[in-house]
């Protein structure tokens, strides 16, 4: 699957989303970065004790895969993703990465992808009533 490649250059990967529960995934999924819950909400937090990290859950996995008429497909998925998690440059750079992989260029995955924010980035905590009302995408056209 060449799928490491996925992980070139990804040294740290936090969130302050919670890891979600999922149990049974493809037997042909390749699991590349696995969750562990914390005790709050910190990254400094110790692990959990107790069951919820036993198993620890999956994060994100890969697949190659065959569709309905037979065309190949190769698919990434991730548990993680909320605007707050994009704030860490190692999910930011595992994501540009798995488009590589994606594409059929992981061959081509940069020793360390440039996943800077183009323009400024201030992200809104996810929730009930925490969005914000009448934003259109073109209020975030670059100047």
């Amino acid at each position: 699957m060449k799928s490491i490649a996925v992980l070139r250059g990804v040294t740290d990967i936090w969130g302050p989303t919670d890891v979600y529960t999922v149990t049974r995934l493809p037997k042909d999924a390749q699991v590349l970065v696995w969750g562990q819950v914390l005790a709050g909400m910190g990254r400094s937090d110790p692990p959990l004790a107790g069951p919820k990290n036993d198993p620890m859950m999956p994060l994100v996995w890969l697949r190659n895969t065959n569709g309905k008429q037979g065309r190949a497909s190769k698919i990434v998925t991730t548990t993680m993703g909320a605007a707050v998690d994009l704030e860490n440059e190692g999910l930011r750079r595992l994501l540009v990465n798995a488009c590589y992989w994606a594409l059929g260029l992981g061959d081509r995955i940069p020793v360390r992808s440039n996943v800077e924010y183009v323009g400024e980035y201030q992200p809104t905590w996810f929730g009930f009533g925490k969005f914000r009302k009448g934003i259109k995408p073109e209020d975030f056209e670059q100047k």
